[in-house]
């Protein structure tokens, strides 16, 4: 499967119109429910600690939905940085 390059996740889903987002959302939602379910029967068979599914399973939502475009961006610390008064 050869990857195409699109613009931020920020950038598409800003542009959107409401009635495109279900059919945007619904590939990576899908491709979650189907990585989740990897996870939980790895959890089951004791491949992974019920800890270390709870981080797949956040790492793998983190990737599909954008969380460093959508959170991380919003709160970075060159912000955090920039926004704090220097004392004197």
């Amino acid at each position: 499967m050869a990857g195409t390059a699109t613009g931020s996740l920020v950038q598409q889903f800003a542009s959107m119109k409401p009635a495109e987002f279900g059919q945007a959302i619904e590939p990576k939602w899908q491709l979650g429910e189907r990585l989740v379910k990897e996870v939980r029967g790895a959890v089951e068979k004791q491949q992974l600690s019920p800890l270390d599914g709870a981080r797949v399973i956040s790492s793998i939502t983190a990737t599909l939905f954008g969380y460093d475009e959508f959170i991380l961006r919003e709160i970075s610390a060159e912000s955090l940085l920039a926004a704090t008064p220097m004392r004197r």
